[in-house]
């Protein structure tokens, strides 16, 4: 099983959208999907859990959210002790799928509680790491800043993921192809909020 977990250069810059699509082509592969979001602050009126599963026709099972919180902040803000310890039990306990995929709350240096960020999850629960990035003005920044701490970290880097409803200048479509120059082919993924596509290359 590949298990992968979805983080970002930042907060609202399609995480959400990309692992819906990634969900669903995987499954149209003939892959054996489960997504899990280990916390879910802002809820419920924000669901990630719910929105995958819609978009990718995930079952209840193979599509849920592990802790919740209504305020939408960090989960150190609305947790004093985080149950690291559970998630990391839960995670790991995931069998019988060609593909678990992990979504992340923020970035992946969101602290959890004052002991735990979401690095440590990704560490403990030995995951790939694909950074969704919004194809805008300082995302190249942004992207290698990401690269160089999960790899200086030790943790695994599968890959970028451009988020092309960003795009607000013909310059920035020089950004995939600069990127890719600079870290050795490692935009993976190219989509689109509004054209609904994904291009793989993985």
């Amino acid at each position: 099983m590949r298990k992968i977990y979805i983080t970002g250069t930042d907060t609202d810059i399609g995480k959400t959208y990309f692992s819906g699509l990634l969900c669903k082509h995987l499954k149209e592969q003939g892959g054996k999907v489960c997504y899990i979001k280990p916390v879910q602050t802002g809820f419920p009126a924000d669901d990630d859990s719910k929105t995958v599963r819609e978009m990718s026709v995930l079952s209840e099972d193979d599509c849920k959210v592990l802790h919740t919180a209504e305020a939408p902040v960090a989960p150190y803000i609305v947790f004093d002790e985080f149950p690291f310890d559970e998630t990391v039990e839960t995670i790991n306990s995931i069998t019988g799928y060609d593909w678990l995929i992990v979504e992340g709350a923020g970035g992946i240096m969101v602290p959890l509680d004052s002991d735990y960020m979401n690095y440590d999850l990704v560490k403990a629960c030995d995951l790939e790491c694909l950074v969704v990035v919004p194809n805008r003005l300082g995302c190249i920044n942004h992207s290698l800043l990401n690269k160089s701490f999960l790899e200086s970290n030790n943790l695994k880097f599968a890959g970028f993921a451009m988020n092309n409803h960003f795009l607000a200048s013909k310059f920035d479509r020089f950004n995939i192809s600069m990127l890719n120059e600079l870290t050795a082919h490692s935009a993976k993924f190219v989509f689109s909020k509004e054209l609904e596509y994904i291009n793989v290359n993985w």
